[in-house]
């Protein structure tokens, strides 16, 4: 089981591989990489075991791993959902740590 969308190439340990389930996000992981002027190869769409979806694919060599790492960071973050996604909660969670915080600061204060 991957935690990451990518990994060292199995046949060629000169090389990562990208990989993506979403057309949409691997069009702008493409549009990144020419930006940023970071040589790629793109595999054929390969369709999931199952028939269900579709895995796109690219390769970078070694030598612009971190740069292409910081693309697909970079793309992940733009589309990630909040941790807490409902705003009064995520203000009540900070309020609650501050005023724990502040208590822990008193008592050691008076100690």
């Amino acid at each position: 089981m991957r935690l990451t969308n990518w990994y060292t190439h199995p046949a060629d340990n000169r090389y990562h591989v990208f990989e993506f389930r979403d057309a949409e996000m691997a069009g702008e992981f493409e549009r990144d990489l020419v930006q940023e002027g970071i040589a790629f190869e793109k595999a054929p769409v390969e369709q999931m075991e199952g028939g269900e979806g579709m895995v796109l694919q690219f390769g970078v060599h070694r030598s612009v791993f971190k740069e292409a790492l910081r693309v697909n960071h970079l793309l992940h973050g733009r589309h990630r959902a909040p941790f807490i996604a409902h705003q009064g909660l995520r203000w009540a969670m900070l309020l609650i740590t501050a005023g724990m915080l502040g208590l822990a600061v008193m008592g050691w204060m008076q100690s």
